[in-house]
């Protein structure tokens, strides 16, 4: 057994830092879906933002560029998001009319501290999408269908989020011009980082599938 354990460590080592990276975080997004279908489902969304923040901790490190403009666009798409979620919130004319529940942690006036790491994540896995899958399309057309692409994880999202604890609509789902306006914001954020920052994040799509992943099952065992 010692042996067996010897040699797991010695490979693991190995691996490259990206390897390991995707190896953490599928243990912990896989751990997450296979819960969702037991009655522990509601005890671990309440560390929902320890996991979040994490990712995103994650996530950072891979960024090949981390310069001044990296920091500055940082910097504007977290305020920018957060005043966007705050506006919404209270106004409910860029979403609809909604509020947050509990399990995203600490929030300010109404608004999760971290719902705009949330929108820098998706903004990064866009911003891949568009310089891999995407790279032979010109750049609006790129801009206009990574952003259509991770606003498809909200429409997963929206099925469970009462459930979850995340956030709860007035009339039960969200109206069109919520999935609008999730995609009219993120285009601007995807472009921004695709115009001014040549910089790659090889995690970051894969992050993404994770996120998908999850919710993906998360949504199944809501059904059952």
């Amino acid at each position: 057994m010692n042996d067996l354990t010897t040699q797991i460590n010695s490979q693991f080592r190995k691996l490259t830092n990206l390897a390991k990276s995707k190896i953490l975080l599928t243990i912990f997004y896989t751990v997450g879906a296979v819960v969702a279908f037991t009655p522990l489902n509601q005890l671990l969304l309440p560390f929902t933002p320890f996991l979040l923040f994490s990712s995103f901790v994650i996530l950072l490190s891979f960024e090949e560029k981390k310069n001044l403009v990296f920091a500055i666009w940082l910097l504007f798409t977290y305020c920018s998001s957060f005043f966007i979620e705050w506006h919404g919130v209270h106004f409910g004319v860029l979403f609809g009319d909604y509020i947050y529940l509990n399990n995203l942690g600490f929030k300010i006036d109404g608004v999760p501290f971290l719902i705009p790491i949330n929108w820098i994540i998706l903004a990064i896995a866009g911003v891949e999408l568009s310089k891999t899958t995407l790279k032979k399309l010109p750049l609006f057309f790129q801009v206009i269908l990574s952003s259509f692409i991770v606003v498809m994880l909200d429409v997963l999202i929206e099925i469970v989020c009462e459930p979850l604890g995340f956030w709860q609509w007035d009339n039960g789902m969200p109206p069109f011009k919520n999935y609008f306006s999730w995609w009219f914001f993120m285009c601007i954020f995807i472009y921004l980082k695709l115009k001014f920052l040549d910089s790659k994040n090889p995690l970051s799509i894969y992050l993404f599938i994770l996120f998908f992943g999850y919710f993906f099952f998360q949504v199944i065992a809501s059904l059952l």
